[in-house]
């Protein structure tokens, strides 16, 4: 599932190595225990099985210092626009991490069971609450239409279950089956209870995110200074430019939804992200996003999109010339020297340098030959997703092999997300 700083569900369970193990773990946390909670419960940190589970989910957390620095900044911008939803449906605000751990706020993730968009509702849900979700349109990835339904839908999980830790375990695992834990064990508290191994690590996921974002200070022992600073307040703030990038990309996100069309759902448009270019951390569930592999670095985040097929070389050549893929975040229009923003949608190693998806490149107009009607576009710099790290990458806009130049795009082309191949030449 999707790269975020998530735990694994079977080291969060396998916590039995003796109570005086626990408790030391419970006195590590003895500074904040009596004031870590979730949607204003707190959660019973002197109990030394929900110690370990605790700590374990925190420093495994803490420990992915970029993907926390990234996120971070993805929710700074997403988090204003959904809090006031929350809000008006007066659901805890802790809630709106919810939809981080679901899908790293990337609007056009989709799991391999079918969930979909910001919140990963499954279709037919999202139908019920009143989204259309058919073959050409899809509302799970519109941030505000979403963002209302998954909020009528944990309203009606409340009038069912009556507690809110409940409903963030309901909403992983669904309502039947966390309804009768409680029926068996009324007298526990709501994280006790013994949830499917996905569903108790997505509990504490969801406590541990909200803990790191929201009080990144008490938790400085257990963060490198690069992610303390990233998250503390009014420090290594979001710029105007990212501001936009991420803007765009939720626009894009319900822009495609807007124009989907029956040849994009059938050559796979809303695939399941290739494990190879996962870039959040497992949200471990019964519908798996995201994949861990503690065997790689975490990528930055990775927006499912439908990447178009590269034109073949000419008969009788193979081409083994590296090739970026990309879609613009800017519908300017086509002019000399204009500066275009792309996100690469496919990872590639290029001289050396390994891009990821979700990387911006930063490209400029060179020349517009009006005779042919192309267009020659010349890279800047490439920028990181993950840690905002700048590289200079030159590289030329094609459509044949080593060929420099494109055919002018249309209005509708620049609009819906101009599609670009980029080589060294």
């Amino acid at each position: 599932m999707r790269k975020l700083l998530l735990i694994a569900a079977t080291t969060m369970i396998l916590w039995g190595t003796g109570v005086a193990t626990s408790i030391g773990h419970a006195q590590t946390l003895n500074v904040a225990a009596s004031s870590i909670h979730f949607c204003g419960e707190i959660l019973p940190a002197h109990q030394p099985a929900i110690a370990q589970r605790w700590l374990k989910s925190l420093t495994r957390q803490a420990a992915y210092s970029d993907d926390l620095r990234a996120m971070k900044r993805r929710a700074a911008v997403v988090f204003p626009i959904i809090e006031p939803i929350i809000e008006k449906y007066n659901i805890p605000s802790d809630f709106k991490y919810i939809p981080l751990i679901e899908s790293e706020l990337i609007g056009n993730a989709v799991s391999s069971q079918g969930a979909a968009g910001f919140w990963q509702l499954m279709p037919q849900t999202a139908r019920t609450l009143g989204l259309r979700v058919n073959r050409k349109h899809d509302d799970r990835m519109n941030l505000l239409k979403a963002t209302e339904a998954a909020c009528r839908y944990i309203r009606s999980l409340h009038r069912i279950l009556g507690n809110w830790t409940l409903v963030a375990a309901a909403y992983n695992s669904g309502p039947n089956f966390v309804r009768q834990l409680r029926r068996e064990h009324p007298d526990q508290h709501p994280i006790e209870l013994p949830y499917k191994a996905q569903t108790q690590a997505y509990l504490y996921q969801a406590v541990a995110v909200k803990e790191l974002f929201s009080r990144p200070q008490v938790y400085k022992k257990y963060l490198k200074p690069r992610a303390l600073a990233a998250l503390s307040k009014d420090t290594d703030p979001i710029t105007e430019d990212e501001r936009l990038a991420i803007l765009s990309t939720i626009e894009k996100a319900a822009e495609e939804a807007d124009a989907l069309d029956d040849e994009a759902m059938d050559t796979g448009a809303l695939s399941e992200v290739d494990a190879e270019a996962v870039t959040l951390l497992a949200s471990i569930s019964d519908e798996p996003f995201f994949l861990l592999d503690e065997k790689k670095p975490i990528p930055a985040s990775v927006p499912v999109v439908n990447v178009p097929v590269e034109q073949a070389p000419a008969a009788g050549t193979i081409s083994t010339v590296p090739r970026l893929e990309t879609r613009s975040l800017s519908g300017n229009a086509l002019t000399e020297g204009q500066l275009f923003i792309f996100e690469v949608v496919r990872p590639q190693s290029i001289n050396g340098v390994q891009v990821g998806v979700g990387d911006l490149l930063y490209a400029q107009v060179q020349y517009l030959d009006a005779a042919s009607g192309r267009a020659f576009l010349r890279t800047q710099k490439l920028v990181k997703a993950q840690n905002q790290e700048t590289i200079n990458l030159k590289l030329s806009a094609v459509e044949q092999v080593q060929q420099p130049g494109v055919r002018f795009p249309t209005r509708e082309t620049l609009a819906s997300g101009w599609r670009l191949s980029w080589e060294q030449i």
